[in-house]
């Protein structure tokens, strides 16, 4: 793509010119200069001043803005309005409003309150995006585009006769027949078939629904928003060569890794405070692989975050700094914040900002300075240096989609289920990073050839993407796969298999698996091969083995019919192996598992103790590491061989005793 020049890393903001008096742009820009902002966020909520009436399109305000943010060298990233349709299109289609479960319309005055599958609010939403690409296409200050404003992050479904109609088509186009539709969902069960299509509902919350209608309704509400932005993102493509994304939030009612087939940069938002900054990690290591290309975060907050009234708590001194570079660190060249100028009045007053609506700085502009003068020292090695690693992890929407429907664990002390993928995944990759290993997570449809070691909790189906045959050939080859709990035990609607208890773990393994069973927390005992002893915990998928098998860990005590079989094992397959964990044991006993894959294999990761995360990144002229104390803590690193600092210039030659918040940008000497 033929983008302008800017540089990377970027640091950036949310810049809402509509909302202020043109003459205040001059002392903002100055303030950008002096704060060290490289690029601005505009038009993502503008729409009524880009078309205040029916086709009278109005853009001269907004290149007034680009002309004088080039002339100050800062880029612009223009974003699509669709979110924020104006009032006189809502009046003249009134239809095009969200209906919510309880039959509600929702009315004018927030965002994201329209339905993606209104034809309407579709036609509008291209034909403006479309009128921004004409005019701003190759504009010279144009660094990219951004289309509509979290997708779906708010909102699980529209429930107006447009919605019926394309959901009853979604299934219609999936099964084929009626007859196959009650088949699979076997709705003989609780008399509960149908006789045509038509009469397929949408699900409600009130009713027990069978969970595979309500698999299929996320799956077609995620399809409708994928199919809205890529009617823009089409558009935007015939007149524009630069860089179209979408601003994502870490939320799994989306199927990211399908949205951003036809997007050319991801882009994401994200609000944590410095208990919660340890989730980015996650998400990160999720965002980097999706385009195996530097991300952009698009949103986060400099000191604090709030709604209309009520704020977060402060984040305390230094949080700033590790909240900007953490993302850096992981893979990402941009860092915008959200936003630059608290707006003055209307939505979200008490969000934190760059300046506060006087103008002013916040007590944070510092810190800003100094990330922004580190972007600057450490452009050059961060730009020409991309991170390697040789382990990957699966996250799956699809699973998430199906977990939430079905009662798989039971959650001890809540007397209810625990149907929380994400929170499930958290564990588990938290222990992972603590023992210092950087994963990519891979949505189901990337691609693992490159990867040694594919570790896959809580996948509960392996039929989408052709994962069992994908997984099946990379094992043959030599890849060390991790199956763990829970793994492709559904069918791709979340059905039991009728004729094996799993899609591929049986067949690949010779092992049978003889129980699987919701636990409560830490309550089977069990056992390592060398002895040590350790609690199961939420599930207990037990396997009978074959002789060649190595078993690491038995069941040895509680329920006695569960005695003595394998939990935890390993099996050659064709030139790779297959490493089997039939629960959610606790992180230290994770941590277990994956050291002695690790020797194995004799992959290296970074030495780390306490909240550090570190990176290895290597390219044509550089070698190095980066590192972030994302928890407020002191921390280690080790390097075994000498590194220079360039954010000080400081030369390590083995552990580095990192304080808290610290950012280290290593470059090997």
């Amino acid at each position: 793509m033929n983008v302008p020049s800017v540089r990377l890393p970027m640091l950036g903001a949310a810049y809402y010119p509509e909302a202020w008096d043109e003459s205040e742009q001059a002392h903002d820009i100055a303030m950008m200069q002096k704060a060290g902002i490289t690029v601005v966020r505009i038009g993502e909520f503008a729409w009524h001043n880009m078309e205040p009436r029916e086709g009278e399109f109005d853009f001269s305000w907004l290149h007034r803005c680009l002309d004088r943010l080039e002339a100050a060298g800062i880029r612009v990233i223009l974003g699509t309005p669709s979110a924020c349709p104006p009032i006189w299109l809502e009046e003249k289609h009134p239809e095009m409003r969200l209906i919510d479960d309880t039959d509600q319309r929702h009315q004018h005055g927030g965002r994201r309150h329209c339905c993606s599958n209104n034809p309407d609010y579709l036609y509008y939403s291209v034909r403006i995006a479309e009128e921004m690409a004409k005019e701003f296409g190759y504009h010279p200050n144009v660094i990219g585009w951004q289309i509509d404003n979290e997708i779906a992050a708010f909102e699980y479904g529209c429930y107006c006769h447009h919605c019926v109609r394309e959901f009853q088509n979604h299934l219609r186009s999936r099964y084929g027949t009626i007859e196959n539709l009650n088949k699979r969902w076997n709705l003989n069960l609780f008399s509960q078939a149908y006789d045509d299509f038509s009469q397929v509902p949408q699900p409600r919350p009130h009713t027990w629904h069978s969970p595979h209608l309500w698999f299929e309704w996320n799956t077609f509400h995620a399809n409708s928003h994928i199919r809205f932005i890529k009617a823009q993102a089409d558009v935007l493509h015939r007149y524009t060569d630069r860089p179209v994304g979408t601003d994502m939030m870490p939320v799994f009612n989306q199927d990211y890794g399908k949205m951003n087939e036809f997007l050319d940069v991801v882009q994401y938002n994200h609000y944590d405070d410095e208990y919660s900054l340890k989730r980015e990690l996650f998400w990160f290591d999720y965002m980097r692989p999706i385009k195996d290309t530097p991300f952009w975060v698009t949103e986060t907050s400099t000191c604090w975050n709030g709604s209309t009234s009520t704020p977060s708590t402060l984040r305390p001194e230094g949080f700033c700094r590790a909240n900007s570079w953490l993302p850096i660190v992981l893979g990402a060249e941009a860092n915008m914040y959200w936003l630059w100028r608290q707006h003055w009045a209307g939505h979200e007053l008490m969000h934190g900002s760059v300046l506060y609506a006087s103008g002013r700085p916040m007590h944070t502009f510092g810190e800003v300075q100094e990330i922004a003068a580190g972007y600057a020292k450490c452009g050059d090695f961060l730009n020409n240096t991309r991170i390697k690693t040789d382990f990957a992890m699966i996250a799956s929407t699809t699973t998430d989609y199906l977990m939430k429907q079905q009662e798989v664990v039971w959650e001890e002390g809540t007397h209810q289920w625990d149907t929380a993928y994400t929170k499930r995944l958290q564990r588990v990759y938290d222990a992972i990073a603590a023992a210092g290993i950087r994963p990519d997570v891979l949505t189901p449809m990337g691609s693992f050839e490159k990867y040694r070691i594919l570790f896959t909790p809580f996948l509960m189906t392996l039929e989408e993407e052709n994962l069992q045959e994908r997984i099946t050939r990379w094992v043959e080859n030599g890849g060390i796969w991790i199956a763990g709990p829970m793994t492709d035990i559904r069918n791709d609607i979340g059905a039991h298999y009728r004729d094996r208890e799993t899609g591929i773990m049986e067949t690949l393994t010779r092992a049978t698996l003889v129980q699987q069973i919701p636990d409560a927390e830490h309550r089977t005992p069990c056992t390592w091969a060398d002895g040590t002893e350790f609690l199961a915990n939420k599930w207990l998928q037990l396997y009978d083995v074959s002789g060649d098998t190595e078993v690491l860990a038995t069941v040895t005590g509680g329920y006695s019919a569960l005695v003595g079989k394998a939990l935890v094992f390993r099996k050659k397959v064709g030139k790779g192996e297959i490493w089997v964990l039939g629960t959610e044991p606790s992180s230290k006993d994770i941590q277990r598992l994956l050291n002695m894959v690790l020797a194995e294999t004799g992959s290296i990761q970074p030495k780390i103790t306490g909240k550090v995360a570190a990176a290895y990144r290597s390219g044509p002229r550089f070698r190095g590491i980066c590192a972030q104390e994302y928890g407020g803590e002191a921390g280690t690193l080790v390097v075994s061989r000498p590194h220079t600092d360039l954010l000080t210039g400081e030369r390590f030659t083995d552990e580095i005793a990192m304080k808290p918040w610290q950012t280290l940008i290593l470059q090997e000497d």
